[in-house]
């Protein structure tokens, strides 16, 4: 037989055993009896049989696994994005209750004195440092700004303009070292002087001096500018007592006063649009 017979037979001989095989396979699970060369060749094909469906299992399994990894990750970036939607959302939502209260608290604080013609400014810029000692607001000459007007804030007065642009005014909060008001002590109707100090504002007080000796002063008193002020016009409220200085060699009583207004944060800011001492 030549060396093409030879191959060309195996050739049909394979073929027949793989079909032969794949037949049994086909109709393992129908047929009640086998013969015995099926049996002996069960051995051989269950074997591959469980391999083959072992490996088909856990090709599929693989398949759903990444393809659930991958609907995790897009659900995944999805939340994410969310979240972030949701904490941009919340801030947004934050400021404006903040500005809703501030401008809430300016309105009251209006009408608190609406005997004094009042135009509302905002904060630009301020002097270096936590505290607003000097700052700028967003009007100036064309709203009618003039130096020494009178600036409120929170629940009384901030300070006055100092300098006067085209467009902005420069202030000068009465935390200041070089401010000093004419005060009034309600309770006991006597007259002080409020006064900035250096030394104190980092606590966010107050000097209050030439305050009489015999003056009965208490924690909490009330003060307010007085009607002998040449800048400032009188019953502003600037602040309340929280501390008073023991020193019985003075003719004078010294004590310390907590402003009604936050140096510390400062957005907007009532400007009284007429001088007090030409009135």
């Amino acid at each position: 037989m030549s060396r093409r017979r030879r191959l060309t037979s195996q050739k049909i001989m394979t073929g027949i055993s793989v079909l032969f095989l794949f037949l049994m396979i086909l109709t393992w699970e129908t047929r009640t009896e086998i013969t015995p060369i099926e049996k002996s060749v069960a051995y051989v094909v269950i074997p591959v049989q469980k391999g083959v469906t072992y490996f088909g299992d856990w090709l599929v399994g693989s398949v759903n696994f990444i393809k659930n990894i991958n609907e995790l990750e897009q659900l995944n970036q999805l939340l994410s994005e969310e979240v972030h939607q949701l904490i941009y959302e919340n801030k947004i939502l934050e400021q404006s209750k903040s500005e809703l209260e501030r401008l809430r608290t300016l309105y009251e604080l209006d009408q608190r004195y609406a005997d004094y013609p009042k135009t509302g400014s905002r904060v630009i810029s301020k002097d270096p440092g936590n505290w607003y000692h000097v700052f700028a607001i967003d009007k100036g000459e064309s709203a009618g700004f003039k130096p020494d007007m009178v600036v409120m804030s929170g629940a009384g007065l901030l300070g006055k303009i100092i300098e006067v642009g085209p467009n902005y005014s420069k202030v000068r909060s009465i935390i200041d070292d070089k401010s000093s008001v004419s005060a009034f002590i309600v309770r006991t109707e006597d007259l002080c002087i409020v006064k900035g100090d250096l030394t104190l504002y980092n606590d966010g007080l107050l000097r209050v001096e030439y305050i009489g000796e015999d003056v009965n002063l208490i924690i909490g008193d009330e003060v307010t500018t007085s009607h002998l002020g040449e800048v400032y016009p009188p019953g502003i409220l600037i602040g309340h007592i929280v501390e008073i200085e023991n020193n019985p060699n003075r003719l004078t009583q010294v004590a310390y006063l907590k402003p009604v207004v936050d140096f510390k944060h400062m957005e907007e800011v009532l400007v009284i649009n007429r001088l007090w001492r030409n009135q």
